[in-house]
């Protein structure tokens, strides 16, 4: 009865403090929502694999995804943020359990005289004081605080999983797109020393012709200039191997002795990502980024419900069971020395000076900031996926046009070649005919190499693998 009528006392006085009126809670976009249906229409194709890597069949590229797994300091401290969740949700989940401690002390002490005690009861001098308890306390969870804070840890659990896939997902695909880039750059190196070749013949043709007086000094070293440039340029294409070796070193944890033993990357691009059917309906699901700010929004919306409770009385249940004596330290386990007690204790929040209403106002504002996050990270989600996959829709026509370009450049040098070998065509014609060649190799070469880029964005863009586990 005594806690019944304290409790119904503490509902009313706790009253003097109000909740801020805010408004309506923003919501989080659903995918659906996004109008994405025709840009984002699948072809059935089925959602990468987690080591997704491995269909390119290069034994090693998978060497270093291994490397670059087990050694990035980015995924250890993702590792460690889960753990440093893990005990967040511990110690949250421990509110929800009553707490039981033992507690003893002992010290010498000297009563007063002048404490309404008579003289002759006192016990003269310093004696002994000796307690020992065990002390037993819950917390009672009218208002449902503590199993918000543990919903809240439990959901910034679950975000920092998701952001350890985040990390994982932006390592392998750094990875991948920087050995995408090797390649690129060999077959840059292989078009270079082509163009090396061809500028050669041109200068061995000229410098024939000249000696037998059928063309001047001038031509021959605008051709030697034009020769020396195309190797400066296979020079400069080696040298962005190297580079790139290091920075592939780099990726996998390694220091750049590992570059050095990094060689030409064989690729195989037999089976290229696809777009699934079902991409706007399931892309959360597959999206580490987009799990982590839901998850997100999930823990500040609980932390919303721990500020409101704070509104309401705290109502505590506390109990000591024990000893006291004074005097000798056997007289704390003789008969009459025990000790007990039990009782509710109330905390009324009648005022606190805007306390209250600005933990409110904070919490709510935390969740509107992880609500726009979330509807940002979704719209960044679905522009990544549909960039991809227009590169991917568009990037096999160029092909065959750059094919068909190039084809028809070098049937223009050779019939420009030998005309000017009998003398039915000058120097200009061939050097034009020349440029073209190259010009058109080039273009082709770095299309050619576009493939395997965009296969690796749009991997990254769907989630690379990920499956949420969470619902």
């Amino acid at each position: 009865m005594y806690c019944s009528l304290l409790l119904a006392a503490g509902c009313g006085l706790a009253g003097c403090a109000s909740v801020p009126d805010l408004g309506p809670l923003p919501s989080l976009h659903g995918s659906t929502q996004l109008q994405s249906t025709h840009s984002l229409a699948g072809n059935a194709a089925s959602w990468a694999e987690p080591q997704w890597w491995t269909s390119y069949g290069d034994a090693q590229l998978n060497r270093l995804m291994a490397e670059a797994l087990a050694n990035s300091p980015d995924l250890a401290m993702a590792r460690a943020r889960i753990l440093r969740a893990e005990g967040y949700a511990q110690q949250a989940g421990a509110s929800l359990l009553p707490a039981l401690e033992m507690d003893s002390s002992l010290s010498r002490m000297k009563q007063s005289y002048n404490n309404g005690v008579p003289k002759a009861l006192v016990p003269p001098g310093f004696n002994n004081a000796s307690r020992a308890t065990l002390d037993f306390s819950y917390e009672i969870d009218f208002w449902g605080k503590n199993r918000a804070a543990v919903a809240a840890a439990t959901s910034e659990l679950a975000a920092a999983q998701s952001e350890a896939a985040q990390s994982r997902l932006l390592l392998t695909s750094s990875m991948a797109a920087a050995y995408a880039e090797l390649a690129r750059l060999y077959a840059v190196q292989d078009c270079s020393a082509q163009a090396v070749a061809v500028r050669l013949h041109s200068e061995k043709l000229l410098g024939d012709r000249q000696q037998q007086g059928l063309e001047t000094m001038a031509s021959v070293s605008q051709a030697q200039s034009r020769r020396a440039a195309a190797e400066a340029e296979l020079t400069a294409a080696g040298q962005a191997i190297a580079l790139q070796r290091n920075a592939l070193a780099a990726l996998s944890g390694s220091g750049p002795d590992r570059g050095l033993q990094i060689g030409r990357p064989v690729v195989a691009l037999s089976r290229l990502q696809g777009l699934p059917a079902s991409v706007p309906a399931e892309l959360l699901a597959h999206r580490p980024d987009l799990q982590a700010a839901r998850w997100r929004a999930e823990a500040a919306a609980r932390r919303i419900d721990v500020a409101h409770a704070g509104f309401y009385p705290n109502v505590n249940l506390t109990a000591f069971v024990g000893g006291q004596a004074l005097g000798s330290l056997d007289l704390l386990t003789r008969s009459g020395s025990g000790i007990a007690g039990i009782g509710p204790a109330i905390d009324l929040p009648i005022f606190r000076g805007g306390q209250l209403e600005g933990g409110y106002r904070t919490a709510r504002s935390e969740y509107d900031m992880a609500v726009a996050s979330y509807n940002q990270t979704l719209i960044q989600a679905l522009h990544e996926v549909a960039d991809a996959i227009t590169q991917h829709h568009m990037l096999a026509p160029q092909l065959l046009q750059r094919s068909e370009s190039l084809q028809a450049a070098e049937q223009a040098y050779r019939v420009a070649s030998e005309r000017y070998q009998g003398g039915l065509a000058n120097y200009l014609q061939v050097l034009n005919a020349e440029d073209s060649v190259i010009n058109a190799r080039r273009i082709l070469v770095d299309l050619q190499s576009q493939r395997l880029v965009q296969d690796i964005s749009l991997i990254k863009a769907l989630g690379g693998g990920y499956q949420a586990e969470h619902s």
